[in-house]
């Protein structure tokens, strides 16, 4: 049987967290290390790590087992789902997980109200894009609660339908089906052709899970998954052999194409370089002859300024 005074002494003790590793209760023990010995809700969150009902919080414990069936239903991502804890389906949920003080909340839902109050915290979309309703009109603003987003659509930001970049796409690419290349740079397929575990591998590759399918414009990936790149509604991503970045079109300055087939794109952070003249992995994503470095640069320079 559960008992949470002692689980709690343990806790304290450091015994708790060395008996889940000993254990390889991996997960459980990620969750416990997490958990500061001060936080106001030690009991609940101790539970909620371990997975067992809380005398003190019988409620709380009812609702991570419901958020996570819902999770369940809309994707098979343990991560996501493992996270259900900490993850606010409505408004409702982020009051209490606000009240619980954690510092890094998902939000998987369409709309919420986010107090600029309550400082020290992240936000993430999950499994959708949410709509922010916040009293900031900066991300500066927001640098000085420490409150950031990710995924997330703020009241400041400047939108770009997502069917304005296809057309961009389809108008510069002359072709925005999402392709998978075999290492001769042959086409093999498609993203829509690829089954569940292929395509969340390919979102993984180019976006590193930060976007869903509907938000990609463009996508190309090669076909054993050691290069990608996509074209969202937001940024340019990149991951794999090419490095993993996600480069949000609106901090994007300057885009040039170079000699010896070479893409730099300065940005706000920092700047990035795509060369595919000593890299044959690259030059199989991207070609040889330079022309789809042209067409990258001229997509680019036309949505940053959109």
């Amino acid at each position: 049987n559960f008992d949470l005074e002692i689980a709690v002494q343990y806790f304290k003790s450091g015994e708790l967290l060395e008996w889940l590793e000993n254990l390889f209760y991996d997960d459980e023990a990620e969750k416990i290390e997490n958990i500061s010995p001060d936080d106001k809700n030690l009991s609940q969150k101790i539970c909620a790590a371990l997975g067992v009902d809380c005398d003190e919080d019988v409620e709380f414990i009812q609702r991570v087992r419901e958020k996570k069936n819902i999770l369940a239903e809309k994707t098979d991502d343990e991560n996501i789902i493992d996270n259900a804890a900490t993850t606010a389906l409505n408004q409702a949920d982020l009051a209490n997980l606000l009240h619980m003080d954690y510092s890094t909340i998902f939000l998987c839902g369409e709309s919420f109200n986010v107090p600029i109050r309550v400082e020290n915290k992240k936000y993430i979309g999950v499994l959708s894009t949410p709509k922010i309703k916040i009293r900031a009109n900066s991300d500066a603003e927001l640098a000085e609660k420490n409150i950031s987003f990710e995924n997330c659509i703020l009241p400041f930001m400047k939108i770009i339908p997502i069917e304005e970049l296809k057309i961009v796409a389809e108008r510069i690419f002359e072709d925005t089906e999402w392709v998978m290349i075999d290492e001769n740079s042959e086409y093999a397929g498609t993203f829509d052709g690829g089954d569940l575990t292929e395509q969340k591998m390919a979102l993984n590759l180019c976006c590193g899970g930060k976007y869903p399918e509907n938000q990609i414009v463009f996508m190309k990936f090669r076909d054993d998954f050691s290069s990608g790149f996509a074209f969202t509604t937001d940024s340019f991503c990149s991951g794999g052999i090419i490095g993993q970045n996600v480069i949000k079109y609106k901090n994007i300055k300057n885009v040039t194409y170079e000699q010896y087939y070479k893409i730099t794109v300065e940005t706000s952070e920092g700047t990035y370089c795509y060369d595919g003249w000593n890299d044959e992995d690259v030059r199989t994503l991207f070609g040889s002859d330079g022309e789809f470095y042209k067409k990258i640069v001229r997509f680019l320079n036309v949505v940053k300024n959109m």
